[in-house]
């Protein structure tokens, strides 16, 4: 069962820690990467690395997603040169897509109503500009760009972003994780609302209190709502395993295999 649940998922793995320390144990257990790209790899590691890992998991015949940068940008700041900074960066990890040839670049908006909610407009309208011509850049690629919820406490600027995107280049990674802590809408109205848009899950667990993510079923997370809406709805995402422990996507794997849903989902 290992086996076949493995071939079905991505599990996160940070470009740095693939190159030197997993890249043995992703080959010999047939582990499908999402690749973390950070702002750090993208200044310090030389371009033939990021082609020679590539071509080794092309090579092998795995199915590579990608999680762009995310610490300290702000696709829809206001401080222009801030906002200048941030559009670099993403266009920077960007054009590592043609490199890894990734199924998806997962990103966050960077939207926090605490933040921003005398300016929404505003906001949106720097995120939409600073999106656009990196979706464009998608085009003639396999790749989708997923935009992830983190502190968003309602669908509702997802809606408004992805409908101004009107791509089929960008779709909504739902992180029920984030969801559990950040909030103020319950995952049915999350399903609901932006269920159309549904391109990629994020996994782990959490209690409540931190993002620990965490191996499925460590925490609270009702994963079974999600199954199920998937499942009645015939929907395909590509699915990521984020537990940030080894033996935590062991446990992850482990859990799925007793979820009768789930393994109806993909096929088996």
């Amino acid at each position: 069962m290992f086996e076949d649940i493995i071939k079905h998922v991505q599990v996160c793995i940070p470009f740095r820690l693939l190159k030197e320390k997993y890249l043995s144990l992703v080959l010999k257990n047939r582990i499908n990467p999402e690749i973390g790209i950070d702002g750090e790899v993208i200044d310090t590691v030389p371009e033939k690395d990021f082609s020679q890992i590539a071509s080794i998991l092309h090579r092998e015949g795995l199915i590579i997603s990608m999680h762009g940068p995310f610490y300290d940008l702000v696709p829809g700041g206001l401080d222009k040169k801030i906002l200048k900074a941030t559009r670099e960066r993403l266009k920077q990890a960007f054009e590592l897509v043609p490199v890894f040839d990734p199924v998806s670049i997962v990103c966050h908006t960077g939207y926090d109503r605490k933040r921003y909610y005398k300016a929404e407009e505003e906001w949106l309208e720097a995120a939409i500009e600073t999106w656009v011509p990196l979706v464009e850049d998608l085009q003639g690629t396999r790749a989708t760009l997923m935009l992830e919820n983190v502190y968003e406490k309602t669908p509702r600027m997802f809606l408004k972003l992805l409908n101004a995107l009107n791509s089929e280049k960008a779709a909504f990674c739902f992180d029920p994780g984030h969801m559990n802590l950040f909030s103020e809408a319950d995952m049915e109205d999350w399903l609901k609302r932006l269920g159309p848009f549904l391109g990629e899950l994020h996994l782990h667990d959490n209690k409540g209190r931190h993002d620990e993510h965490l191996a499925i079923g460590a925490g609270m997370i009702d994963f079974e709502t999600i199954f199920k809406y998937i499942e009645e709805n015939q929907l395909r995402p590509i699915i990521t395993l984020e537990a940030h422990k080894e033996e935590w996507v062991w446990q992850s794997i482990e859990a799925l295999s007793r979820s009768e849903r789930f393994c109806r989902i993909i096929g088996l």
